[in-house]
């Protein structure tokens, strides 16, 4: 398996629980696995330098589109 794979959104059953878990909370999946990309690309950094911004885009992100 990749380094850098989530299991639970390599997996159809776990991609499936998670999109309706998103529908469920009001959030796109899409801008989910945004947040889980930022997050797995610093994965084996010693430092996230980075990380809050790149949440910080797209939170503000999603909240624009939810106007």
């Amino acid at each position: 398996m990749p380094r850098n794979v989530v299991v639970i959104l390599d997996n159809p059953d776990g991609r499936a629980m998670v999109k309706q878990a998103c529908k469920e909370n009001g959030m796109h999946f899409s801008e989910f696995e945004e947040l889980v990309q930022a997050e797995v690309e610093q994965t084996g950094k010693r430092r996230r330098a980075g990380l809050w911004d790149s949440f910080d885009d797209i939170l503000d992100r999603i909240h624009v589109d939810d106007k």
